[in-house]
C-alpha cells in the first residue's frame, strides 16, 4: 500500500507542471486503491463498472496526466460521476476526490469535442435552469402536464398550493441566511418555506438576499469554470453585508449540490486577490 500510494509515472507531459497538474498529483498520491470508496459510490453500485466508480475513475486521471490519449469513453466515465462525494467519506487515506475529478474534467473537456446535440443541451442545461425565466417556465409547463407524455410529465411537478408559501413574519435576535436555488423555488417551493418555519419554531430568523443566485454548481459541473466563479463572485458579494457585520449565524441551503459547493468557495477563489478572504 505504501509503494502504491507514492508510486506515479515517471513518463511526464506538460499538464503535470500546471498548476492544476501539481495539485491533481498530490491528490493521485494519497490513493491506495483499497476500492472502499466503491462501497458509497451511486453510480458504481448502479453500472457496476470499475470505470464508472471512483477507483477506475483515479485510474482513468492519472492515465490523462502521463499523456495517455483522451477518448469520448473517458469524458463519458467522468460524466457519469455525480459529484456527491460519497466516496470521500470512506476513503481512509483522505482522497480529495472532488477536488481531483473537477482537474480531470476540464483537462478532458479541452481534448474531447462533444457531438453538436450534447452541446446544444448543456448550454440550455446552463442557461435554462440558471435563468429568471425558468419560473414562468415552469408555470407554463405545469398548466401544460395534463396533456404531456408520461416521460416529461413526471419531470414536472404539480403546481403548488398557496400554503407552500407562507413564509414566517417573526423577528429573532439569531439569524441565518437561505440559499432558495435555481429551480427549487419554481419546483417545490414548500421546501425553503418549510425550513424557514421551522427554524422560526426554534427561535431563528431566515433571511434571504434577493441578489443570490445559483450557487455556481450548474455552470462549473457543466465546463464552465469562468462562468461558475462568476456566480459565486455574486453570491459572496450579496451575503457579505450580513457576514461581515456577523448579523448571520450561518448560511443554509436544502439543496446537498449547492452545500458541498458553498463549502469550496474558499478553495474556488483562493487565488482571486479580491475575493479570497472572503470566500
Amino acid at each position: 500500500l505504501h509503494q502504491a500510494s507514492h508510486s506515479f509515472p515517471t513518463r511526464r507531459s506538460s499538464d503535470l507542471g500546471t498548476p492544476d497538474g501539481q495539485a491533481a498529483e498530490a491528490i493521485l498520491r494519497k490513493c491506495v486503491h483499497c476500492g472502499f470508496c466503491t462501497a458509497t459510490c451511486p453510480t458504481y453500485q448502479l453500472l457496476g463498472d470499475e470505470l464508472d466508480g471512483p477507483r477506475g475513475r483515479i485510474y482513468l486521471m492519472k492515465q490523462v496526466l502521463e499523456g495517455a490519449p483522451v477518448t469520448r469513453a473517458t469524458q463519458l466515465h467522468l460524466d457519469r460521476c455525480l459529484t456527491c462525494r460519497n466516496c470521500e467519506s470512506t476513503c481512509p487515506s483522505g482522497v480529495q476526490y472532488g477536488h481531483l475529478v473537477d482537474i480531470g474534467r476540464k483537462i478532458v473537456e479541452t481534448r474531447v469535442e462533444r457531438p453538436l446535440g450534447e452541446r446544444v443541451l448543456r448550454g440550455a442545461l446552463k442557461h435554462g435552469l440558471t435563468s429568471p425565466l425558468f419560473g414562468p417556465a415552469m408555470k407554463l409547463g405545469q398548466m401544460m402536464r395534463p396533456l404531456m407524455p408520461a416521460a416529461l410529465k413526471n419531470k414536472v411537478p404539480p403546481r403548488a398550493g398557496a400554503d407552500a408559501h407562507q413564509w414566517p413574519t417573526r423577528t429573532h435576535a439569531r439569524k441565518v441566511l437561505l440559499l432558495m436555488g435555481c429551480v427549487q423555488p419554481s419546483m417545490m417551493p414548500n421546501i425553503n418555506s418549510a425550513t424557514a418555519r421551522v427554524l422560526d419554531a426554534a427561535g431563528v430568523q431566515t433571511l434571504v438576499a434577493d441578489e443570490a443566485g445559483c450557487c455556481g454548481a450548474i455552470r462549473w459541473h457543466l465546463g464552465d469554470e469562468p462562468g461558475g466563479l462568476t456566480d459565486m463572485r455574486r453570491n459572496i458579494d450579496a451575503w457579505w453585508p450580513h457576514v461581515e457585520g456577523g448579523a448571520v449565524e450561518a448560511i443554509v441551503m436544502n439543496a446537498s449540490g449547492c452545500g458541498v459547493t458553498v463549502k469550496e468557495y474558499g478553495h474556488h477563489l483562493q487565488h482571486d486577490p479580491q475575493y479570497a478572504d472572503k470566500a
